[in-house]
C-alpha cells in the first residue's frame, strides 16, 4: 500500500472520476439529472469502494481545490466511521499515518487555510481516536504534543481534536458505545493535569508572543495574527473541558486559568472567547460544596478585571462583535449570580455555606447596574433575573450593601417600563441596539411584553424588600408627571405620545409596587402620603380618554390607601371620578360614533368597578345603595351606558351584594338586578324552539343590511345579547357562604327545617336562575340543529359563511396566543408599530355585517355554555333537582352532535361538562350525570376514532405540511388534538376527580371571562382517589398504582352503557400521535384497568386488547423520555395486574414483540410472582426489565430511524493501575502511647514511612 505522494495507478484514475462528479455537484448549470447521478455515484463509492481510504487521501492533498480536499477527508472519515472494524489492520495503519501526516504538513498556512478543511481533518483524527485511544495508542499524546513544536497550524489542529474529542465523549456524548465513551474519558481525566497545563502555558507563550510582535507593527502583523489566533482557539478548546472537568483543575495554580481569564477581558482580541471561557465555568453543576471555589472570582484582582471590563465595553460605540460581548459578559454575571444565591447560606453550618457577603460585592453589584443603565433593553433584562433573583432571596435581600444598590436599581429600571426603542424608529438609543437583535417590530413588541412582565414582577419583589424606597420613587414619578399634565393639559395626546407611554407605564409600576404594600413585614409608607397622592389624582382633571384611563389605573393602585384607612371619607370622590369617567362622552360623539379610546375608558372605569369589588368588598358595602342608585339612574337614560356597561356594572354590585351574609336580602337584590333580562329571555324564548324561528329572529336567512343602524333584527341581536350576558354575570358573581356553616345557618342559606341537619346551603341566584335555563338549553340545542343541511339551506346567500370560525380563534388556536389579534383586517397592518397600538388613531376597517353576526353568534354560544358550566357550583343541589334534567340536557345540548363542527363541541367539554360533573352531589349521580354520559361518550369515541384515522391518513399521504401551518388541514388536526386532550379531561373529572381547587365564581374581572377550570388539570399526575383530592406523586409506577376511582368513576366502569366507550378511547388514546393525549390516557389507564379486573369485567379479548394497546403506546411515543416513562410503569401495571388471570393470553400478546426474550419474560414473572420485602427496589427492577422486553418494540424519533449505524467495537479493559496510598506513620508505630504523640506531633509528615 503507497503513500499519499506514490498512490496506485487505480486509485488516480478513479480519483479523477470523482474529481469529475464532485465539479458536477457543484456545477450551477448543470441539470438536476446530471447532479443527481454524480451524488449517487459518489455515495455509491463511499460505501462499495475497497479504495475509499485511499482515494480519500490522495484527494486530501494540499495541491487539490478545497472542495476537493474536504471529499477526500470525508471519504477517510466514513471509511473509519463505519468500516473500521472490517479493514486489515495494514489499512488501518495506513488511514493513521497518512493522517497524521496531515495533520503535520498537509494544510495551508494558519490564517490561510479554510474553517472547514480544518474541521474535516480533526474529525478524522477524532474518529481514529474514538477507536483506538488509550488502549492500542498509547502514544497519541506524545504525538499530538510533538506536532505542536511544529508550528501554529499544528497546534491549532491539535486544539481542533481535543476540542471535538470532548464535544462528542463528555459535552454532547454522542460517543455510540458507552464502554468506549467510559474509556476515553478515564484515559482524558488520568492526564488532565497534563493537558490543563499545556493549555495555560500556550495561553500564556502564545499572548506574550502576540504582544512583542504587536508592538514591532505591520511588519510582523501575520505573525502577530497567528499568535492571536492560537490564544483564541485555546479559549475554545477549554469551554469544552472547563462544565465537566474536576474542579481543581480549574482552580490549579491558585486559580492560574480563572485569572488569565479575567485578564483577557478587556484584550479586544480575546474578550469574547475568554467570557464564553468564563461563563462555562461559572455555571458548572454540581455539589455545593464543588461551586464554592468559584467565589475565589470576588477576590479583588478578578472581580476589578470584570468590573472594568464591564464599563469599558459598556462606553464603547455600537458594533454586533462588542455587542455579542456584553451579552456574554451579562450572561457571565447572571451565572456567577447563580452561584452566589446558591452559596450564600442561612448559617455556617450548612454544606459550604457562608453568612457574610463576599469580598467586593459591591464591585459586583456596580458591574450589574452597568448594565441596569445600558440602552439595550435586553441587556437590562438579562440583568434584571439576577436581580430579581437576589430580591427574592433571604439572605442576600438582606445585606445591607444589596440594599444600598436597590435605590439605584429603581431609578434604572421603572424608565425602562416605558414603551419604545422599535429597532425601526430609530429615535431612542435603545432603537439601535435593538436592530442587532430584532428583525421586525412584531419580534420586539413580543420580547417587550415578556420583558415589561418581567420588570413589573421584579419591582414587586423589591416592595417586599424596601418598600419605602418603592413608594417614594412612585410617589415622586407620580407627582412629577401630574404636574407636567396639567403644564401640558390641551396638547392632544395619542398612543405614541411619550405623555400618554409615560403614564401607561407609571400606573403599571404603581400597581405593582402598591400592590405589595400591605404583604411586605419591612415598614410600610404613612397612609396620609398616599391619600395625598389619590387627593392629586382625584383634584386632576382631563378630557383625554387615554390619559384619563391610565389615571384611573393609578386611582385603582391607590385604593389600596383607603382599605388602610377607611375613614378617610375620600370614597365618595373616589366613586364619583370613575363614574365620570364611566360616562365620558366628549362633544360631538354620540352612544353610536363614540371612539375607540372613549368607548375604552368606560370600559375601564366600568371595569375598575368590578375589581374594587372583588378586593375591596367590605369598602364599598356602606355605599351600596349609593352605587346601586347611581347605577340605576343612570340605566334609565338610554343614551348614557351601552349593555355591556351596564352588565358590568351589576357585577361590581353583585360581588359586593355576597357580603350581605343575608340571604332573603341578596336574593331580593338578585331579583331586582335580573328581573328586566329575564321578561325580555322570557319574552322571546319561543324564538328558541327551532333553528329557523332562532335564524329569523337574529336576521340569518335576510340579506345582510348596512348601515347597522337600518338592521331591524340588530336590535333582536341586541337584546339576546344582553340577556345572555346578564344571567352569565348572576351567575358567576352571586355566592353562598360554602365554607362557614354558622355564618349561612345565621344569614338564612340553609332551607327552613334542615337547620339542625346540616342541610344544605342555598344559593341566592337559584330562585331566579333555575325558571331561565330552559331556554338557554333550548337556544343551545338550536345552535345544534343550525348545522343541519336543510337548516344551513335556509342562510341568506350574505351569511353563508356567518358560523365560520373566528380568525382570532385560529390565530390563538395556531399559536398566535398572547397577540392582540382581532379579525382580519380590522385593525391596521402591524408593520407599523404605532397604529395597531394606538386606541385614539383612526380605524381603517369597518366590520361588516357578516363581521358582526360572526361574533354575535360566537359570543351567545360560548356564554350559553359558560352559564351551564359556572350554574353546577353556583347554584349546586338545585341545579341537579331539576325535573327531567337528564333527558333535557340530551335533547338540546347533546343533540345532533353528529353535524356541529370541533370548534362549536369542544365548549361542550371544556366549558360545561368538567365544572358540571365536578360539581354534582353523589345523589345525582345516577339519574344526571349517568344518563348524559351513557350518551355522549360512545358518540365522542366513535368520533374520536374517525377523526384520528383521517389525520393519520393525511400525515401518511402529504396532506398535511408542517410548513404550511394556515392551511385547514392543520387548523383541522390542531382542532382535534384539543378536543381529545379536553374529552380526556371530562373522563379524568369523571373516573379519578378534580384534583385542583374548584375556581371560585366570583373570580375574575367579566362574565365572559375564562375561568381556572377550563385550562388543563392541574391534577394530571397526581395520587389521590377523592373526587376533589389529591397528593404528589413519587415515581410513575407508584404513582399509577396509587391512583383510584372515585365512586362515579366505579359507577361509570360497572354500566353497560359506558364501560366499553370510556375504556376504548383511553385504551386508543394510548397511541393516538399526540404525545399530550398519550400522556393523559396514561393515567387514566392504569386505575381504569384495574378497577375492571376487580370487578371482573374483562375476558380474554379485552385483556389482550389492554395489553397491546400499552404496547401500541410505547410503540407510538417510546422515544419522547417522559411518555416512554410512564407507559413502561403502565405495561408493568398491567403486566402484573392481568398475567396472574389471563396467563396464557397475556404471554402471547408479549410474544408478539420482536425478538421477544423469554427468559426475559421469565424474569418479569419471577419478580410479580415473588413478594419482595419492604425496603427493596423492586419496582425499579421490574421496569427495567419490562424495558428490556420491549426494547425493540419503543418508537424511535424520526431523525434516527434512518441513521447509518457507526461500527465501534470496544477495546479490552485498561489497566490503570491505581496510586498506592503509603501508609501512615501510626501503622508502623508499635505501642499506643506513641500512637498518640505522633498523633499531635506536627514536625511529622502526614505520609511517608519509617526508615
Amino acid at each position: 500500500m503507497l503513500t499519499m505522494d506514490q498512490p496506485l495507478p487505480e486509485v488516480a484514475e478513479i480519483s479523477t472520476q470523482l474529481v469529475a462528479a464532485i465539479e458536477i455537484t457543484m456545477d450551477p448549470y448543470a441539470d438536476q439529472q446530471r447532479r443527481l447521478s454524480a451524488y449517487e455515484a459518489c455515495e455509491r463509492f463511499k460505501e462499495s469502494s475497497p479504495l475509499c481510504a485511499q482515494c480519500g487521501v490522495y484527494l486530501a492533498r494540499k495541491e487539490n481545490p478545497p472542495i476537493i480536499r474536504h471529499f477526500g477527508l470525508q471519504l477517510m472519515e466514513h471509511c473509519i466511521k463505519y468500516k473500521w472494524n472490517s479493514i486489515s489492520q495494514a489499512e488501518k495503519i495506513f488511514i493513521k499515518e497518512n493522517a497524521m501526516r496531515l495533520l503535520e504538513g498537509g494544510t495551508e498556512p494558519l490564517l490561510q487555510e479554510q474553517a472547514h478543511i480544518k474541521a474535516a481533518l480533526s474529525r478524522v483524527i477524532v474518529e481514529m481516536i474514538k477507536r483506538e485511544w488509550p488502549q492500542q495508542w498509547p502514544g497519541l499524546l506524545q504525538e499530538l504534543n510533538a506536532l505542536c513544536q511544529l508550528g501554529e497550524s499544528q497546534t491549532e489542529l491539535v486544539l481542533l481534536v481535543f476540542l471535538r474529542l470532548v464535544e462528542d465523549v463528555a459535552v454532547l456524548q454522542t460517543l455510540e458505545s458507552n464502554q468506549r465513551r467510559k474509556d476515553i474519558c478515564q484515559a482524558l481525566t488520568s492526564s488532565m493535569g497534563e493537558i490543563f497545563a499545556f493549555f495555560l502555558s500556550l495561553i500564556e507563550d502564545r499572548c506574550k508572543r502576540f504582544w512583542e510582535a504587536l508592538a514591532a507593527g505591520e511588519a510582523r502583523a501575520t505573525e502577530a495574527a497567528a499568535h492571536a489566533r492560537v490564544v483564541q482557539v485555546v479559549l475554545l478548546t477549554l469551554t469544552g473541558f472547563v462544565e465537566w472537568v474536576s474542579i481543581n483543575h480549574i482552580m490549579a495554580q491558585d486559580g492560574k486559568l480563572l485569572q488569565i481569564l479575567c485578564a483577557l477581558l478587556d484584550k479586544e482580541n480575546f474578550q469574547s472567547d475568554a467570557a464564553e471561557c468564563l461563563l462555562q465555568i461559572v455555571n458548572r453543576k454540581g455539589r455545593v460544596e464543588e461551586r464554592k471555589p468559584l467565589l475565589t472570582l470576588f477576590n479583588d484582582t478578578r472581580m476589578t478585571c470584570i468590573y472594568r471590563a464591564s464599563v469599558s465595553a459598556s462606553a464603547k460605540p455600537l458594533s454586533e462583535p462588542q455587542y455579542l460581548f456584553l451579552k456574554r459578559m451579562t450572561q457571565v454575571l447572571t451565572g456567577l449570580g447563580t452561584q452566589l444565591c446558591t452559596l450564600w447560606a442561612k448559617d455556617s453550618s450548612s454544606i459550604a455555606g457562608m453568612i457574610v457577603p463576599p469580598p467586593n460585592f459591591s464591585i459586583y453589584l456596580e458591574s450589574m447596574i452597568t448594565f441596569t443603565n445600558h440602552p439595550s433593553l435586553v441587556l437590562a433584562h438579562l440583568v434584571n433575573s439576577l436581580w430579581a433573583a437576589f430580591l427574592r432571596h433571604e439572605m442576600i435581600s438582606r445585606d445591607q450593601i444589596f440594599l444600598s444598590f436597590v435605590p439605584r436599581w429603581v431609578e434604572a429600571t421603572a424608565p425602562r417600563v416605558i414603551k419604545g426603542g422599535f429597532p425601526s424608529k430609530m429615535d431612542t438609543p435603545c432603537s439601535a441596539w435593538s436592530s442587532l437583535e430584532f428583525d421586525s417590530d412584531e419580534e420586539f413588541a413580543t420580547f417587550f411584553h415578556r420583558c415589561r412582565t418581567d420588570l413589573l414582577d421584579a419591582f414587586r419583589h423589591a416592595t417586599m424588600v424596601a418598600p419605602l424606597v418603592c413608594f417614594s420613587y412612585v410617589k415622586n414619578w407620580l407627582t412629577t408627571r401630574l404636574q407636567r399634565s396639567v403644564e401640558q393639559r390641551g396638547e392632544p395626546c395619542t398612543g405614541t405620545s411619550f405623555a400618554y407611554l409615560e403614564w401607561d407605564a407609571l400606573s403599571q409600576v404603581l400597581d405593582s409596587v402598591l400592590g405589595k404594600i400591605l404583604a411586605t413585614d419591612r415598614g410600610r409608607p404613612p397612609v396620609e402620603l398616599g391619600l395625598h397622592l389619590l387627593e392629586m389624582c382625584l383634584a386632576f382633571e382631563t378630557d383625554d380618554p387615554l390619559v384619563l384611563s391610565t389615571l384611573l389605573s393609578c386611582i385603582s393602585a391607590l385604593f389600596v390607601f383607603l382599605s388602610m384607612a377607611p375613614g378617610s371619607g375620600l370614597l365618595p370622590q373616589v366613586l364619583d371620578k370613575i363614574f365620570a369617567a364611566l360616562i365620558l362622552s366628549p362633544p360631538g360623539q354620540t352612544k353610536e360614533s363614540r371612539s375607540r379610546a372613549v368607548k375604552n375608558v368606560r370600559r375601564h372605569a366600568a371595569s375598575l368597578m368590578v375589581k374594587i369589588a372583588h378586593k375591596y368588598p367590605l369598602l364599598l358595602l356602606p355605599a351600596f345603595e349609593h352605587i346601586a342608585s347611581t347605577v340605576e339612574g343612570l340605566g334609565r337614560d338610554p343614551g348614557q351606558l351601552s349593555k355591556l356597561e351596564r352588565v358590568t356594572l351589576q357585577e361590581a354590585l353583585l360581588l359586593v351584594s355576597n357580603h350581605f351574609w343575608d340571604y332573603g336580602r341578596q336574593t331580593s337584590f338578585i331579583a331586582s338586578v335580573i328581573r328586566p333580562a329575564a321578561e325580555q329571555w322570557l319574552a322571546v324564548a319561543d324564538a328558541f324552539h327551532s333553528p329557523l324561528s332562532f335564524m329569523t329572529f337574529v336576521g340569518l336567512d335576510r340579506p345582510p343590511v348596512e348601515p347597522s343602524s337600518d338592521d331591524l333584527n340588530g336590535q333582536n341581536r341586541a337584546h339576546l345579547m344582553f340577556c345572555v350576558s346578564l344571567i352569565l354575570a348572576v351567575v358567576k358573581r352571586s355566592a353562598r357562604p360554602e365554607d362557614d356553616p354558622d355564618r349561612a345557618r345565621r344569614g338564612g342559606f340553609v332551607a327552613p327545617g334542615e337547620e339542625g341537619t346540616g342541610g344544605t346551603v342555598r344559593s341566592p341566584a337559584a330562585p331566579h336562575v333555575l325558571p331561565l335555563l330552559p331556554p338557554v338549553l333550548s337556544l343551545l340545542g338550536a345552535f345544534n340543529a343550525m348545522w343541519l343541511p336543510e337548516v344551513k339551506a335556509r342562510l341568506s346567500e350574505g351569511y353563508a359563511n356567518a358560523h365560520s370560525m373566528l380568525e382570532v380563534d385560529k390565530a390563538n388556536l395556531l399559536g398566535g396566543a398572547g397577540c392582540p389579534l382581532y379579525s382580519q383586517g380590522s385593525i391596521l397592518p402591524p408593520s407599523s408599530p404605532d397604529d395597531s397600538l394606538d386606541p385614539a388613531s383612526p380605524r381603517t376597517y369597518r366590520q361588516t355585517p357578516l363581521d358582526r353576526m360572526q361574533h354575535f353568534l360566537s359570543s351567545v354560544h360560548d356564554q350559553s355554555y359558560h352559564i351551564l358550566g359556572s350554574a353546577g357550583p353556583s347554584l349546586g343541589r338545585d341545579l341537579y333537582r331539576m325535573p327531567n334534567l337528564a333527558s333535557s340536557l340530551i335533547s338540546t345540548v347533546f343533540s345532533n352532535l353528529e353535524v356541529i363542527p370541533d370548534y362549536r363541541l369542544r365548549p361542550i367539554s371544556r366549558v360545561f361538562l368538567k365544572p358540571f360533573v365536578c360539581a354534582c352531589p353523589s345523589s345525582a349521580y345516577e339519574d344526571v350525570l349517568l344518563p348524559i354520559l351513557a350518551h355522549f361518550c360512545p358518540y365522542m369515541f366513535v368520533r374520536l376514532c374517525e377523526k384520528w384515522q383521517y389525520i393519520t391518513q393525511l400525515y401518511e399521504s402529504g396532506g398535511i405540511d408542517n410548513d404550511n401551518t394556515d392551511t385547514q388541514e392543520v387548523l383541522d388536526d390542531m382542532l382535534n388534538r384539543q378536543l381529545t386532550r379536553e374529552y380526556l379531561d371530562v373522563l379524568k373529572v369523571v373516573l379519578i376527580g378534580y384534583s385542583g381547587n374548584m375556581p371560585g365564581i366570583s373570580d375574575g374581572l367579566g362574565a365572559g371571562g375564562t375561568d381556572a377550570m377550563e385550562q388543563d388539570d392541574p391534577g394530571w399526575g397526581k395520587g389521590g382517589g377523592g373526587r376533589c383530592g389529591g397528593s404528589s406523586a413519587g415515581n410513575p409506577l407508584s404513582t399509577l398504582q396509587n391512583e383510584l376511582l372515585s365512586d362515579l368513576g366505579q359507577l361509570v366502569l360497572r354500566s353497560e352503557a359506558t364501560r366499553q366507550a370510556v375504556t376504548l378511547v383511553v385504551l386508543r388514546a394510548l397511541s393516538w400521535q399526540d404525545t399530550i393525549v398519550s400522556l393523559k390516557a396514561t393515567f387514566l389507564a392504569g386505575p381504569l384497568i384495574r378497577q375492571l379486573v376487580g370487578d371482573g369485567s374483562l375476558d380474554d379479548s379485552w385483556a389482550a386488547h389492554a395489553m397491546a394497546s400499552v404496547l401500541g403506546g410505547l410503540q407510538a411515543h417510546g422515544h419522547h423520555e417522559t411518555n416512554q416513562s410512564f407507559l413502561l410503569a403502565l405495561g408493568v401495571l398491567v403486566y402484573e395486574l392481568l398475567r396472574p388471570a389471563f396467563p396464557a393470553v397475556i404471554f402471547e400478546v408479549m410474544k408478539q414483540i420482536p425478538n421477544c426474550n423469554v427468559q426475559e419474560l421469565q424474569k418479569l414473572d419471577e419478580k410479580i410472582f415473588t413478594p419482595a420485602p419492604k425496603g427493596t427496589k423492586m419496582d425499579k427492577v421490574k421496569k427495567e426489565i419490562f424495558k428490556r422486553l420491549t426494547s425493540q418494540l419503543i418508537g424511535r424519533n424520526l431523525s434516527q430511524l434512518f441513521k447509518k449505524e457507526v461500527s465501534m467495537t470496544n477495546l479490552p479493559p485498561m489497566c490503570i493501575p491505581k496510586p498506592q496510598r503509603p501508609r501512615p506513620v501510626l501503622d508502623d508505630v508499635l505501642n499506643e502511647s506513641a500512637v498518640l504523640c505522633s498523633l499531635f506531633n506536627e514536625e511529622k509528615p502526614k505520609h511517608g514511612h519509617l526508615q
